[in-house]
């Protein structure tokens, strides 16, 4: 059976529209239940636009005093206790749970601010036997290039033995999009699975697809890798798409005209992340209720706060700045420091956010994110090369002069991350030697939210 289906997600992001209505009351007092990563960024992003927060409430402050952000931290019981004249803006994830609890302890609805925004959004499946040749069939082979006045873009996905039916969506998500003027770069990371097989399918009839087979599988930073990638870049913009996720057809479109109105080095769409056979929570990034141009302590800003998001996927980008991205992981001259610093794109993204001038927010989801068991980023053994990109990346954040307070949140959140991701097992102890060695990663392991990993290793 040769299907494709459409599954229904419903999904949660930070609704910094609402946030923004809510910071122009100069007169309600506001604060945050929940002093984690989304009660930081809420408060930074409220403090952005002129709003003071009063404090956090959080259940740690039962059996400690503490400060985040340089407010106090106060006790569910202490607040109860007070019953004080304040709105609440609740930050943890779990927001039914949270409401409800606040509400059965006597807190008035009216008081209480969800601070997420609801979104429905169809996720196209394929099934697992999904034959490729049913869609070729009733398509026109493909052997031309639409007028010269539309710049020319690389798409690009490095792929390693991913289910044939993920990359024939991925794929044909790329062949469909309504702006044809493209290449796509298709670079096999040795796989020994169908995925040559796949792949010739669809570049036989569509000339568009460049595909490039390496022997062996290589690590993201390896030097042929790079050079592979680099030197087949030969257009204005490119895009990067995993095998496993795809975007909307009018991707492309949308991007690059976001592009040219804006002038803009790099252009965001929004992401949704659902989760394959129930693998995790799904949600998408942001909701800000409008597009926007940022540039300069702006940009900066944007992407301390996690609006502009750290995966290097889900962006257009203006080819050079990509080039030069290229050329500065190249200058570190062994593979192991490259691999090191540049196996995680939070990396990736902190050189390019930082370099480019001008970056473009577009609010419509135009790419779809998988979660699913087998993908990298939930492997074991690349853990410590990811918490060695965020030491790199929270040192070029300190060199540009990137307040420091707001570098913390945001490699914080990337720690939690890390150490929340489902694993079977998962300790320091897993991570190469070398790695934990290094002086700048013995200091960020004394992070609090570090504790129980450090302790392992202990």
């Amino acid at each position: 059976m040769n299907s494709v289906s459409m599954s229904n997600i419903t999904a949660y992001g930070k609704d910094f529209s609402l946030l923004r209505n809510l910071a122009k009351d100069k007169f309600t007092k506001l604060c945050i239940y929940g002093c984690g990563v989304n009660g930081e960024v809420i408060c930074k992003f409220m403090e952005n636009c002129g709003k003071n927060i009063e404090f956090f409430i959080d259940k740690q402050a039962e059996s400690r005093e503490f400060t985040v952000l340089g407010k106090r931290v106060i006790s569910l019981a202490a607040f109860f206790e007070r019953q004080q004249n304040i709105k609440i803006i609740v930050s943890l994830d779990n927001q039914d749970s949270a409401v409800s609890f606040l509400l059965a302890n006597g807190i008035d609805k009216k008081q209480i601010i969800s601070p997420f925004k609801k979104a429905e959004k169809n996720i196209r499946l394929l099934s697992k036997d999904y034959n490729p040749q049913d869609y070729l069939n009733k398509i026109d082979r493909y052997g031309g290039w639409p007028e010269a006045d539309m710049p020319a873009v690389t798409v690009f996905t490095i792929l390693y033995n991913t289910p044939g039916w993920m990359l024939c969506r991925a794929i044909e998500s790329i062949l469909e999009q309504s702006y044809k003027n493209l290449k796509y770069l298709i670079i096999d990371n040795g796989s020994t699975d169908g995925s040559e097989k796949i792949i010739r399918k669809y570049a036989s009839v569509d000339n568009r697809i460049q595909y490039i087979r390496l022997k062996q599988n290589v690590p993201w930073a390896n030097r042929e890798l790079l050079l592979t990638l680099k030197e087949n870049m030969n257009t204005g913009y490119t895009a990067m798409l995993d095998s496993d996720d795809y975007y909307e057809k009018s991707f492309l479109q949308k991007a690059m005209s976001a592009q040219k109105r804006d002038d803009s080095d790099i252009v965001q769409v929004n992401t949704l992340t659902y989760a394959h056979g129930g693998f995790r929570y799904s949600y998408f990034a942001h909701y800000l209720g409008e597009d926007l141009c940022i540039q300069g302590n702006e940009k900066e800003r944007y992407l301390m706060l996690r609006i502009l998001n750290v995966p290097v996927w889900g962006k257009l980008y203006k080819a050079e700045l990509f080039k030069n991205l290229i050329d500065m992981m190249l200058s570190y001259k062994t593979e192991y420091d490259r691999d090191r610093n540049f196996c995680l794109d939070i990396s990736w993204m902190t050189y390019m956010a930082l370099t480019g001038s001008r970056v473009s927010l577009c609010d419509e989801i135009l790419h779809i994110r998988t979660w699913r068991p087998g993908s990298s980023e939930h492997s074991d053994n690349h853990g410590s090369k990811w918490l060695s990109s965020m030491v790199w990346s929270f040192e070029h954040l300190c060199k540009h002069s990137v307040d420091y307070e707001d570098s913390v949140v945001y490699e914080e959140a990337a720690l939690m991350w890390l150490f929340s991701l489902p694993r079977d097992k998962y300790s320091l102890s897993d991570f190469r030697t070398s790695d934990l060695e290094n002086s700048a990663v013995k200091e960020f392991l004394k992070r609090p939210i570090c504790d129980k990993y450090r302790g392992e290793r202990e």
